[in-house]
């Protein structure tokens, strides 16, 4: 599979015994791309000569070479690559420079987990988070799904500062409309926001429900943005009902992206060069944090 992060070209395979494996997505022989090629008994087969490379990158046959030969020392330039929460982790540091979030639900057998797909956006990943700091567009942007029918006046998130980024907090109040059944209620929710671009969602109903959306924004590059969206619910009934729940997020995500493409790809992460309300809080806390985690990488 190929797949590209922060513009670099990356490959990922499994190894035979099913172990992740991740690596530049270049053979050292003649830079060929390795994600063009196949996968023979877990090792990665390149595409332009055939040279196979192990489940620790190093090269371990050279077809044109006899029995016995000795191999040139090549070997691939793995990154680190774990699976969790339904998606794929992948590093171009030898240390990741952040944790996987700890989601403890997806333990939970109370509830499904479903997994909605990916959406690429034509925007940055923090404009994307930063999107999902805010409540007061939800009655414009998605008037034609959730936000029908919703009272624009809504209450502001209070913030709080946390070890891996910033926790937004929203007292219960009306809804329009709830993800399953569409009728009125009432909410009260959770937002963690670990960084750099990583929600955790947490929504609970009236009706006793809880949603739970996971949103991976991987950045390919500075202006393209691959969002990863799992969701958790505790009151799925059948397939019927995971559907739903697919096309429900499906349908908030395209509002929000139709949008956040008009946006610049810069990201400002100065307030003051943007106009705020005291609805904004929650966004303003995150461009401190994401500020805060890019000086210390430096």
């Amino acid at each position: 599979m190929a797949r590209t992060l922060l513009g670099t070209p990356v490959v990922l395979w499994r190894a035979d015994d099913g172990r992740l494996l991740a690596a530049r997505d270049r053979c050292p022989h003649r830079w060929a791309q390795l994600s063009k090629g196949t996968v023979t008994g877990g090792r990665l087969v390149c595409p332009y000569h055939g040279w196979q490379f192990g489940p620790d990158g190093a090269v371990v046959e050279i077809p044109q070479l006899e029995e016995g030969a000795t191999l040139p020392p090549a070997c691939l330039q793995l990154l680190p690559a774990t699976e969790a929460l339904g998606m794929a982790w992948i590093s171009l540091e030898p240390q990741p420079l952040a944790p996987v979030p700890a989601i403890a639900e997806f333990e939970d057998t109370s509830f499904d987990r479903i997994e909605v797909g990916v959406i690429r956006y034509r925007t940055s990943a923090a404009a994307i988070i930063d999107n999902n700091t805010d409540s007061t567009h939800i009655a414009f942007v998605h008037s034609g799904s959730f936000g029908a029918d919703q009272d624009p006046q809504v209450e502001v998130g209070s913030v709080e500062r946390t070890s891996f980024g910033i926790s937004i907090s929203y007292p219960e109040m009306p809804i329009a409309r709830t993800p399953t059944s569409q009728q009125p209620g009432t909410r009260w929710s959770v937002t963690e926001m670990w960084l750099p671009f990583v929600q955790v969602g947490r929504m609970h109903y009236s009706d006793g429900s809880t949603h739970i959306l996971v949103k991976g924004c991987c950045p390919v590059d500075d202006d393209v943005t691959d969002v990863h969206l799992a969701v958790l619910r505790n009151d799925l009934a059948g397939t019927a009902d995971r559907q739903t729940i697919i096309d429900f997020e499906l349908a908030v995500e395209l509002e929000d992206k139709a949008v956040l493409e008009t946006l610049p790809a810069a990201f400002p992460l100065d307030p003051r060069l943007q106009t705020h309300t005291r609805h904004d809080r929650p966004g303003i806390a995150y461009r401190h944090a994401l500020s805060e985690f890019l000086a210390d990488l430096s």
